[in-house]
């Protein structure tokens, strides 16, 4: 059984990949799948699901199934991009605090502590509302709501790999704050970043449709591609009338995100 335990993680880790990288690439052939443009209106406006649109179509008649592909392209490429912001940015800091000392040390873990102090959500609203419509306004919000966590984490583990022998050695021989850093502390830290990589971009995701289904960010175009907590938000209109716009969206966001935190959970489990 305990040989089994390893081999049943691995697969499953891969099924979940599966199903992420199957929303990803339908992402980009809606049109293809449904058999309807995201952006196409029918003069029937909404309708429910049935041989015309599979999924029902929403009410300005734009079909469901394929809005909800599309939707994909840009929820996911702003979570995958927000956590690897997050995480550059995080793992940059914890290093310097890690190798500082003094006044640095202190004005750094500081900074990282305001930044902690804040919610991450309230700090990524409160930014969306400012820096206004687009992706990049989106993904700015996440990672300045979500760096500081994997800076604290990162300057932990620098302290404790610093103590390590062949660390010790290579100071001895010479080894600058730079080799360090690039040879020894970045290798040393990057398979307990994997994890948190992982299981940030659900949080992302997550974020990101708060923020969209808030009107945070998200652009108001009908002509856009939408994002699914721009769906949602549409879908919750007209969730008594039409429940059809909203689920298709709340499903996949819940299913892409459950897949994300699985994978980090069996990786951090290894």
């Amino acid at each position: 059984m305990t040989r089994l335990a390893p081999r049943t993680a691995s697969r499953l880790r891969w099924a979940y990949a599966a199903i992420i990288a199957g929303v990803i690439l339908a992402s980009f052939v809606p049109q293809l799948l449904s058999g309807h443009s995201p952006f196409s209106m029918d003069d029937a406006g909404a309708c429910a699901p049935g041989s015309r649109h599979l999924l029902g179509a929403d009410y300005l008649g734009r079909d469901v199934m394929s809005r909800t592909l599309a939707a994909g392209r840009i929820s996911v490429v702003i979570g995958v991009g927000a956590r690897l912001g997050s995480v550059i940015i995080g793992l940059a800091a914890g290093l310097l605090i890690g190798m500082s000392g003094g006044a640095a040390r202190s004005l750094l873990n500081g900074t990282v502590e305001v930044f902690l102090a804040i919610p991450a959500l309230l700090l990524a609203m409160a930014l969306a509302a400012v820096l206004g419509e687009g992706v990049w306004a989106v993904m700015t919000a996440i990672v300045a709501g979500t760096w500081a966590p994997v800076a604290r984490f990162t300057a932990a583990r620098v302290g404790d790999i610093l103590s390590l022998d062949y660390v010790t050695a290579a100071r001895a021989l010479g080894a600058g704050r730079v080799r360090i850093m690039t040879r020894h502390l970045v290798p040393a830290l990057l398979p307990s970043l994997v994890p948190l990589i992982t299981t940030g971009i659900a949080t992302s995701i997550m974020m990101e449709a708060t923020l969209t289904f808030l009107g945070l960010g998200g652009s108001a175009s009908v002509t856009a591609i939408p994002t699914w907590g721009q769906l949602i938000q549409e879908g919750s209109k007209f969730l008594f009338d039409a429940p059809w716009i909203i689920v298709p969206p709340s499903v996949v966001l819940m299913i892409v995100i459950l897949c994300f935190n699985q994978i980090g959970d069996s990786i951090a489990a290894d």
